[in-house]
C-alpha cells in the first residue's frame, strides 16, 4: 500500500505541475478577463494529452477526480467507470436535479499530435474538441463551488466514460429510472460548433464491418476473394438502396480501410457505415437490412465476416426537448451568438425519449480536422457563459 501511495502522490503532482504550466503559458500568450476560460483551456490541453479510448478512461478519471476533490466535491465512480458529482443548492425548488454531462473519451487521441499547442489566438491538437466537454464541466463545478453561479436546483455532473451512443453504456438509463437522481432536465456538452442546436433530431446506428480472408484458400476449395473488392462492393450496395419513400433515412460511408500496398494481397478490411433516420421504426429495418447484406456480401466473396453496431441513438421524441431547445436559442440571440439550427443524431435523444427535456450545447468555435483540431481560444469565453446564462434560466422556468 505504502508504493501504491506513493504512485498516486508522483502522478498528482505532475497533474498539478503540468497545469500550472498551462497555466502560465496561456498567461504569457495573451491577458484574459477571465482565469476561468484559462483554466478551462489548461484543463482541456491537459486532458487532451491522456490516452484514450482505453476501458474505464483510467487516467483521464484520475485528472478529473482530484480536481473535483480540490474544489470541495465529493464525486462517485459507477460500475463502468462513470463519474458523478452533485452540486447541491441550499433551498432547491424541487428534489430533481439539472444534468449536465460531457464524454471523457475520445476516438482520436494520438501519442504525439495531441500534445497541443497553443498562439495567441488558437489552439491546435489531436482529439482537442473532445476534451472540451469535460473541461467545460469541471468549470462549471468550480464556478458553482464558489457561489457566483446561483441557481435553485442542485445539478449533477456526469462524467461518462464511454461514448454515449456506445450499446454497451447504460449510466442514461440508470439516470432516468433513478427515483433521486431523476433529472429534471439535461444538457449535453460538446466541443463545437458554438451556436448549432439540433432542433431536429435522427436516430443513427454505426455498424462496423471486419472481412478476413484465408490467403491458403477455404475448406470448400474456392479461391478466397479479394477484402478490397468485396469492402468496395458492399459500400457500393448500401450506398445505392433506397430505404424508405420520402428518402429521409440515409446510409453514409464513414471509413473504407483494406489493403496492404502494391504486391500484396489484400486480406483483411474495415466499413463503418452510418444509417440515419427521423423514424425509429424505418431505422430499426434498416440496421436489420445492412447487417443482413454485409453478411452476404462477405459470403459471395468467401470471405470471413463480423458485422458490429457500433453505436446506437435512438431519434428521442422532438416534442419532450422543444421547450429547451427554444430557450437555448433564445440565450443565444442574447449573447450575440449566431444561431444554426440543424439535424443529426444527439444522445440527449436518450434521456427525452423517457419524459426528459434534453439538448447537446456545444461549447467552443473552430475546425475538428482529421489529423489535428483547432480551437478559437476566445470562443472558450463564450461557450463558459452560455452555459452558466443557461442554466440559471432552466432552474427558474418550467419546461
Amino acid at each position: 500500500m505504502g508504493f501504491l501511495a506513493k504512485i498516486r502522490t508522483s502522478v498528482s503532482r505532475a497533474v498539478h505541475t503540468l497545469t500550472r504550466r498551462a497555466s502560465t503559458v496561456l498567461g504569457s500568450l495573451r491577458k484574459s478577463a477571465s482565469p476561468l476560460a484559462d483554466r478551462l483551456l489548461a484543463d482541456a490541453l491537459r486532458i487532451a494529452e491522456l490516452p484514450s479510448p482505453t476501458a474505464r478512461e483510467e487516467q483521464r478519471a484520475a485528472f478529473v477526480l482530484e480536481r473535483l476533490r480540490s474544489l470541495g466535491l465529493n464525486p462517485k465512480v459507477d460500475e463502468d467507470g462513470n463519474i458523478l458529482a452533485r452540486v447541491t443548492c441550499p433551498d432547491p425548488e424541487e428534489p430533481r436535479p439539472i444534468l449536465v454531462l460531457a464524454e471523457l473519451s475520445s476516438p482520436r487521441w494520438h501519442p504525439l499530435e495531441s500534445l497541443s499547442r497553443l498562439d495567441a489566438d488558437r489552439a491546435y491538437g489531436a482529439g482537442l474538441s473532445d476534451s472540451l466537454g469535460p473541461a467545460t464541466l469541471l468549470a462549471l463545478a468550480e464556478t458553482l463551488q464558489s457561489g457566483s453561479l446561483a441557481i435553485s436546483k442542485d445539478v449533477l455532473l456526469l462524467f461518462a466514460a464511454r461514448p454515449l451512443d456506445d450499446p454497451r453504456g447504460s449510466v442514461l438509463r440508470r439516470l432516468a429510472e433513478d427515483p433521486q437522481d431523476r433529472p429534471s432536465a439535461a444538457l449535453g456538452l460538446r466541443g463545437l460548433s458554438l451556436g448549432t442546436v439540433p432542433t431536429r433530431t435522427l436516430g443513427t446506428y454505426r455498424i462496423e464491418v471486419r472481412v478476413r480472408t484465408d490467403a491458403e484458400g477455404s475448406e470448400t476449395g474456392r479461391k478466397p476473394g479479394s477484402a478490397v473488392d468485396a469492402i468496395v462492393a458492399l459500400a457500393r450496395t448500401l450506398s445505392g438502396i433506397t430505404w424508405d419513400a420520402d428518402h429521409r433515412t440515409t446510409c453514409a460511408i464513414r471509413r473504407i480501410e483494406a489493403g496492404a500496398g502494391f504486391g500484396h494481397e489484400p486480406t483483411e478490411g474495415l466499413l463503418d457505415i452510418e444509417l440515419e433516420s427521423p423514424d425509429e421504426a424505418v431505422l430499426e429495418v434498416a440496421m436489420k437490412a445492412a447487417t443482413a447484406t454485409a453478411e452476404s456480401k462477405g459470403r459471395e466473396a468467401n470471405l470471413q465476416t463480423r458485422v458490429t453496431i457500433a453505436g446506437y441513438v435512438p431519434v428521442g421524441d422532438p416534442g419532450t426537448g422543444a421547450g429547451l431547445s427554444k430557450l437555448v436559442i433564445q440565450v443565444l440571440k442574447e449573447q450575440h451568438i449566431r444561431v444554426r439550427e440543424g439535424s443529426g443524431a444527439d444522445p440527449a435523444a436518450f434521456l427525452s425519449s423517457r419524459g426528459i427535456p434534453a439538448v447537446s450545447v456545444a461549447v467552443a468555435s473552430g475546425r475538428e480536422g482529421l489529423d489535428r483540431d483547432e480551437i478559437e481560444v476566445a470562443s472558450i469565453e463564450k461557450g463558459r457563459r452560455l452555459l452558466t446564462s443557461i442554466l440559471e434560466r432552466v432552474s427558474k422556468e418550467v419546461l
